[in-house]
């Protein structure tokens, strides 16, 4: 027996190499996940005398999940993890396997920032999350730029213990907190981890309507978006009618009201990435009223030309993914 091609010792749900082993007998193929056997298999090999275990990604996923940011920094100690590889009852491989949905071209060994994109617009009162996976001592720096073109250096976070995924908070109000001493406008920010930067350039720009959406990434870390178009709603009804006393009367209230939003202005190419990953998200939120609540994209008018200077607006349509909640916005 040989083993030809296994996992690499980091590696992406949707890139993780199959098992490839050249054998000519049956053979027992088992996967440990925290302490616990999660997969155990025989496999009979092929015309060619190999055994091919495919999709280990797909099914690792299975085991890994992220959460929302709660405070200023989260653990996402349940979004990537350890999982040993045993042949016939002995230990042939170990892999630190973080969540993926989609493909993607980070390398598993260097992510850097779990994010499509480096940069990204922000404005006053979004929230902005920035999620990376940090080994013990490992630093966050912060770098904020006014518009004087002065740069407020302050250290943002530092890592202690196990190695895994960390949220942080980075929103405009969480950086005023931490340097209370800038009295002027803030023209960007960027957060540095070692060589990997990731930047945020601020709008100042005061806008009438304005809606906050929160989504879990292809990497399941939490990212927002703030439209700044309009937000109409229209009304649906599918509800049950039956007879009662020789009148029609509604059974089952189901309004499901529908909700079509408007991105407003955008500025860069980069943000069609994430707005392609919020409109293709499995959990989408809406900030209102001081509450985050969760609703479903059922519609989208997202066109992107990959000409640099066309920069179309997007749109979409949403409603409430609890019917019981469809009264509160």
């Amino acid at each position: 027996m040989n083993v030809i091609q296994r996992p690499r010792p980091e590696e992406f749900c949707a890139t993780m190499l199959d098992y490839i082993i050249d054998t000519d007998s049956t053979i027992a193929f088992s996967v440990k996940y925290g302490g616990k056997t999660v997969l155990e298999e025989e496999y009979v090999p092929d015309a060619n005398y190999q055994v091919r275990v495919r999709r280990l990604g797909k099914f690792c996923e299975l085991a890994l999940w992220g959460v929302w940011c709660a405070g200023e920094a989260s653990w996402q100690t349940n979004a990537a993890g350890t999982f040993t590889f045993f042949i016939n009852g002995l230990q042939d491989s170990q892999s630190y396997v973080m969540f993926s949905r989609l493909q993607t071209k980070k390398e598993a060994s260097a992510p850097g920032w779990l994010s499509e994109v480096r940069e990204k617009v922000t404005r006053n009162g979004a929230m902005e999350y920035a999620s990376s996976v940090f080994a013990d001592g490992d630093k966050v720096l912060l770098n904020v730029r006014t518009l004087s073109g002065a740069v407020y250096p302050e250290q943002l976070y530092v890592h202690k213990g196990e190695k895994m995924p960390v949220t942080l908070d980075v929103s405009m109000e969480r950086v005023g907190n931490i340097l209370p001493d800038i009295n002027e406008m803030i023209r960007s920010y960027e957060l540095v981890k070692g060589s990997d930067v990731f930047k945020f350039l601020v709008d100042q720009t005061r806008y009438e309507e304005v809606q906050r959406f929160r989504y879990k990434n292809v990497y399941d870390m939490p990212e927002t978006m703030t439209t700044v178009g309009s937000m109409t709603m229209k009304g649906n009804d599918e509800s049950d009618t039956a007879k009662m006393f020789g009148v029609d009367r509604k059974f089952g209230v189901k309004p499901k009201d529908e909700y079509t939003v408007s991105s407003g202005v955008i500025f860069l190419q980069s943000d069609y990435k994430l707005w392609h990953n919020l409109l293709n998200a499995q959990e989408v939120d809406i900030w209102y009223e001081d509450s985050w609540f969760p609703i479903i994209v059922t519609k989208q008018n997202y066109e992107r030309s990959f000409n640099r200077s066309i920069l179309k607006a997007i749109e979409f349509t949403f409603k409430m993914a609890d019917v019981e909640q469809n009264n509160l916005i």
